[in-house]
């Protein structure tokens, strides 16, 4: 199995935070966005706050793969998850898309090389998140 990034939400990180905040504030979710790109502090507090029970802050965004994985391997990711959307380019040659929310509960609660290979992708969207989801495990 070979997972490359191919594509990502930007700010995604940015994105979470303001879905974790428009649930408290008066604020339009397009003013709390804004003042959250210019305080990335804010944003990482915030995302290491974050409950993982509660992840539907999570599914706004999307990430998009490159996949390389036989299709035994694809069929039991589909089986397990509902929200991985694959599409096939040629043999063994996959699209898959995805989002945090998603990539999270796979990631706390599977082992293997796909774990591994989304976890370590999320250095490069989702800073934040993969250094907390890296210390807990």
């Amino acid at each position: 199995m070979k997972l490359e990034l191919i594509g990502f939400t930007p700010h995604l990180e940015e994105i979470v935070a303001t879905a974790i905040l428009t649930t408290t504030t008066r604020s339009t979710p397009s003013k709390v966005f804004r003042n959250l790109t210019r305080n990335p502090e804010r944003v990482k507090s915030l995302i290491e706050g974050l409950s993982l029970q509660h992840r539907s802050v999570l599914e706004h965004n999307r990430v998009n793969y490159l996949l390389e994985a036989p299709d035994e391997e694809v069929l039991e990711l589909l089986l397990w998850s509902k929200f991985f959307d694959l599409t096939r380019l040629g043999e063994g040659l996959w699209i898959m898309s995805t989002n945090l929310k998603e990539i999270v509960r796979l990631v706390v609660s599977k082992e293997g090389p796909m774990r591994d290979a989304l976890l370590s992708s999320m250095k490069t969207f989702a800073p934040t998140m993969f250094s907390r989801l890296r210390g807990e495990l």
